[in-house]
């Protein structure tokens, strides 16, 4: 039975910060350098603007609480901002960037336009200021969508494209907020910001690597996104970043991979081009900050789901760090690495390695503990070491693995998933020559027919899946215990019996899979030596009339053209039903 392969998106997002912020006021307006003797030099017939500059310096005089987004505020400042003066320009520029600094709210779309204007001023010094504007006001969901809506991106993608790195940083910062909104993700996709942001990512510049590194993050959580991301060339980039100077960086690159790493074509470009990140991925593993280790562990996980990395992942020397994690104190490495484990241990190849490791004893411990998704990856991992086949079956017996089972099982409060688990792994431990016994010995034949009455059906399948394996080997130990729980007295509705009976009955094309299998067990029962236990079902009217009227539709099913979807439930009702031999 092979495992299952889990590669959901750990996608973490990046809301930056990062967007700097250009010159500094202190409530009253500082002229720079050289402002009066300028203003003065100003046309005369420029009376608008020497008005604009006029109306501003009372407003900053009369004091505190000035609005610059609306009213004479705004519109003296998109005067300034549309003068062809260097340094009116550039005062309208300080003035949005200092307050969106402290006052983010949602503005205009004048004044988003105000800003977008400044942006395409042939100052470096005007341009640096609005980018940081924006990149302040960005952080704001409604003012998100203005930017993009008055045409911000196409702004955004020439500032990227200057050679100015305070222009690209605040540039790419603003992306980064835009990006982390699901709604303009594919704006910022079609674009044309997505090569620039790659080019970025190898900057000599620490913060627009940062920003380059966070914008390209958040544009990993839709798998179009990603494609488009990988087509860029995204994944060189990232693997780059993983040495990086700045921690942040680092952590926003190892995140994107992880993510980019969930679909067929991103581990097909780290497949053929990248082959040391595994090895990088490794060595991150045992790095601190503690987030960073997660995201490079979840990294190797999503690889893992495709069959080329599973091995060679282990090969690499990834067992020893992982069995550092699951002792971690940190929950997030621990959840970490029970989920690479999950799928690494779909390869039959890495059941030796990863016992030889020493992994099962802290593993096994996992069932038993109280974080639902670890316990899940800790049962699945398991079922998949004992599915493989592999001639170690009593390690994972000398690791408590049924000690821990029945602690989870008998837990006040099983979440409905690890039942779910334990039962999947129940299913495949009763079909294990090795693993069979204990489960009788340590009477969970009782915890599987409770489970027969979960809400969840894939439950209920594995059980009784797991009930059928089990009275198929025909043993005494198996039969006295099934036979204890045909009926329980306290609860006469809650015994194998009154299940078998329940599925038996249902209709004709509700659930075939199960009333097969139910069948098979009913078929195992009344093959076992003990005479008590078929004569005490074959003496059940109500259970032999419904085996009876699921053989007799045999005849029906044989005369459709083709196979009906509950044919293969009337042939075993066929076989099962034979009065004469069953009372013999």
């Amino acid at each position: 039975m092979g495992g299952s392969v889990s590669s959901t998106l750990n996608a973490a997002s990046c809301c930056a910060g990062t967007s700097s912020v250009y010159g500094s006021t202190n409530g009253t307006e500082q002229a720079p350098k050289n402002y009066n003797t300028e203003r003065q030099a100003l046309l005369k017939d420029r009376s608008h603007e020497r008005q604009a500059v006029a109306s501003l310096s009372r407003m900053f005089k009369t004091g505190s609480g000035i609005n610059l987004y609306e009213g004479d505020a705004l519109r003296a400042l998109t005067t300034l901002a549309k003068s062809d003066v260097h340094q009116l320009q550039l005062s309208a520029a300080t003035a949005f960037s200092e307050v969106s600094a402290y006052d983010v709210r949602a503005i205009s779309g004048e004044a988003i336009s105000t800003v977008l204007g400044l942006l395409e001023s042939s100052h470096a010094d005007v341009q640096q200021g609005a980018g940081a504007a924006l990149g302040n006001l960005a952080s704001n969901m409604e003012n998100k969508r203005l930017i993009v809506e008055k045409g911000g991106l196409q702004h955004l993608v020439r500032q990227m494209m200057s050679a100015n790195p305070d222009a690209q940083a605040n540039a790419a910062g603003c992306i980064t907020n835009l990006a982390a909104d699901a709604e303009l993700k594919t704006a910022v996709a079609h674009s044309g910001a997505l090569v620039p942001l790659v080019r970025l990512a190898g900057s000599g510049s620490l913060r627009v690597q940062r920003n380059a590194a966070g914008a390209l993050l958040n544009m990993t959580h839709t798998a179009e996104h990603r494609r488009l991301l990988v087509k860029a060339g995204a994944v060189a980039a990232l693997v780059v970043l993983l040495k990086a100077i700045d921690s942040d960086t680092r952590y926003y690159a190892v995140t994107a991979l992880s993510n980019v790493a969930a679909d067929a074509s991103g581990r097909d470009v780290v497949w053929v081009n990248e082959p040391t990140l595994v090895d990088q991925l490794i060595e991150m593993m045992s790095a601190a900050p503690t987030r960073t280790q997660a995201q490079a562990t979840l990294a190797l996980r999503n690889l893992a789901s495709d069959s080329r990395f599973q091995t060679y992942v282990v090969l690499r020397g990834a067992a020893p760090a992982l069995l550092s994690l699951l002792r971690s104190p940190h929950p997030a490495l621990v959840s970490a690495a029970a989920a690479c484990l999950r799928n690494l241990s779909i390869d039959a190849a890495n059941e030796t390695p990863i016992i030889a490791a020493g992994l099962l004893p802290p593993l096994t411990a996992l069932i038993s503990g109280n974080d639902r998704d670890v316990q899940c990856h800790a049962l699945a991992t398991l079922r998949n070491l004992a599915a493989n086949g592999g001639p170690n079956k009593q390690a994972l017996l000398d690791a408590g693995l049924f000690d821990h089972l029945r602690a989870a099982l008998s837990a006040p409060q099983c979440p409905a998933q690890v039942s779910c688990e334990i039962a999947a792994a129940l299913s495949v431990f009763a079909a294990t020559p090795e693993l069979w016994l204990p489960i009788v010995e340590q009477g969970l034949c009782r915890n599987l027919v409770r489970l027969l009455r979960s809400p969840n059906k894939d439950t209920e399948y594995n059980a009784c899946l797991a009930l059928r394996a089990l009275a198929t080997k025909r043993m005494p130990e198996v039969f006295e215990e099934l036979m204890h729980l045909w009926v329980v007295r306290a609860e006469p509705h809650a015994g194998l019996r009154a299940y078998i009976l329940r599925v038996l009955t249902m209709p004709e094309y509700s659930r075939s899979s199960i009333r097969s299998i139910a069948l098979w067990l009913v078929m195992a029962l009344l093959g076992c030596v003990r005479v008590d236990l078929r004569k005490r079902i074959v003496a059940d009217c109500q259970l032999m009339a419904a085996v009876e009227d699921i053989a007799r539709a045999r005849v029906a099913c044989s005369s459709l053209s083709s196979p009906s979807p509950s044919s293969d439930t009337c042939s075993v009702a066929s076989s099962a039903f034979s009065p004469a031999e069953l009372i013999a």
